[in-house]
């Protein structure tokens, strides 16, 4: 592939996802202007309806210019799914991948780009531990120290002697996207992890050094809930093969899990320490795992889509109303259980019941609480907008990731 400019024919597509980095927005565009001279290329910002402003901004830079373009999400989020979407819409063949943080150096592009462009890899990946100091940009030990975790992790579970596997800055061949998609993580822990690890033969990887810069707008997204999605990605990877069961869906049966737990401690308490009766001590058991769930749920496997405020009270009547029905089918298995076999040990019919519930809340959970489609507040879609003209609206496959 000719590496210099072509007329009529776009060579990179460079996809931003934003979120509340309104301040970010021209900068980033003006440097990416005199970055890529040589190359013709196209930037795909996809926001997620930020609060600040910065899809206005974007499409107000759009209407003259019209290497600029917009994907606006409407009750979506994650980077992860920001970058696939940017990616299905990329003109170009290579696309790149960066932050709108600014701390990503824009002027590192065009290596990654002649790499893969030449066929040295499949992708080329900024690497922030080439260079010295490269990684002076992570603004806290905190950081350091999730940062540096989740390498030594991805490198040792994934087989992999990369210096920096969770860069959220590279270039990728558009075709590697398309062909990982289907069985690409619905967490996204990190969308290059992700590629690696899902690819299939898997991509030649060469890393480029570059200075990781201090963060000027907007905040981090990085935070110690990072660790579960790694966790639920390494699961999900790992057993894909055998049982190809989602990320989301391995979460939710581990809360609930730990809610079983709960309903069985809580049981036991009030049967043998208050003197309740077991249909009352599952009732109540029940109730208060029912809150375990709602609440752990919300933080961790909906994070991407979690509900705050108002809408987490909403939501969470909501879920209780539609998990009545599990309470009482609970309640109802449970007792009969336990009237007619009296030798079975009361945990057992209770499990049962527990585990009828936990069926129940994931499927009115996806269908009417945190459904893509349904989320309390408002239905979700997803608005393009191309040099600041709107155009229908678009669905495509999805990955979930936290931002």
């Amino acid at each position: 592939m000719d590496t210099v400019k072509e007329t009529g024919r776009t060579q990179l597509t460079v996809v931003i996802p934003t979120y509340n980095e309104r301040g970010n927005v021209a900068e980033i565009v003006s440097r990416l202007d005199r970055s890529l001279q040589a190359i013709r290329w196209e930037v795909i910002f996809v926001d997620d309806c930020s609060r600040d402003g910065t899809g206005d901004v974007v499409r107000e830079i759009a209407t003259r210019d019209p290497r600029v373009r917009l994907i606006l999400r409407h009750n979506r989020r994650g980077l992860s799914s920001a970058v696939v979407e940017g990616a299905l819409a990329a003109s170009a063949e290579l696309v790149a991948v960066m932050d709108g943080d600014l701390q990503h150096d824009e002027s590192v592009l065009p290596q990654l780009y002649t790499t893969v462009a030449r066929g040295d890899g499949e992708i080329a990946s900024a690497s922030r531990f080439l260079a010295p100091g490269g990684a002076d940009g992570l603004s806290s030990e905190t950081r350091h120290r999730i940062s540096n975790t989740g390498i030594k992790l991805a490198n040792t579970l994934f087989g992999l002697q990369l210096t920096d596997p969770l860069t959220g800055f590279f270039v990728v061949r558009r075709d590697v996207v398309i062909n990982a998609l289907p069985k690409l993580s619905e967490v996204g822990f990190k969308i290059l992890l992700d590629l690696i690890a899902t690819a299939k033969p898997r991509p030649k990887i060469v890393e480029v050094p570059f200075q990781f810069r201090e963060r000027k707008h907007g905040e981090s997204k990085l935070d110690n809930r990072v660790m579960y999605d790694f966790f639920l990605f390494f699961i999900e990877k790992k057993i894909a093969p055998i049982l190809p069961l989602p990320a989301r869906f391995i979460s939710f049966g581990l809360i609930n899990s730990f809610g079983i737990l709960i309903n069985l401690a809580v049981l036991t308490l009030t049967m043998n320490a208050l003197g309740a009766t077991f249909q009352n001590a599952t009732l109540a058991a029940t109730v208060i795992a029912m809150i375990f769930n709602y609440w752990a749920n919300n933080a961790l496997t909906y994070r991407d889509r979690r509900l705050k405020g108002f809408r987490f009270y909403f939501g969470f009547v909501v879920f209780a109303g539609l998990s009545s029905v599990g309470v009482i089918a609970n309640v109802g298995v449970a007792s009969m259980l336990h009237a007619q076999y009296q030798s079975l040990f009361y945990l057992v019919p209770a499990v049962l019941g527990a585990l009828l519930t936990v069926v129940w809340n994931y499927v009115v959970t996806l269908a009417f609480v945190w459904g893509q489609d349904r989320t309390i507040g408002g239905q979700a879609r997803t608005l393009r907008v191309a040099s600041g003209q709107p155009s229908l609206p678009t669905s495509v496959p999805t990955t979930q990731a936290p931002r």
